[in-house]
């Protein structure tokens, strides 16, 4: 939650992008020592108020559970794969 809100994304605008409009990739990022495949996805949607953010979200050992890990305002590249979808 520190991580969002540094970045001036609040809970409740995490929450809309998940409920909204979005779609889940795979992270292709990462540092070489994290590379863990199939672990990390990222959120790509828009709150209500149409802002667009990438969340970070991992899997837990909960199968339908996952963990909310940071996020930020979309990269135009990221906004294209929202519009695509």
């Amino acid at each position: 939650l520190n991580k969002l809100g540094a970045r001036g994304i609040s809970v409740v605008e995490a929450e809309q992008t998940i409920w909204n409009r979005h779609v889940v990739v795979r992270n292709r990022r990462g540092s070489p020592e994290r590379r863990q495949p199939g672990v990390r996805r990222l959120v790509i949607g828009q709150s209500d108020a149409n802002r667009v953010l990438t969340l970070v979200i991992e899997e837990t050992m909960e199968p339908a559970t996952w963990l909310l890990v940071t996020g930020w305002d979309s990269t135009s590249a990221e906004r294209k794969i929202l519009e695509r979808s």
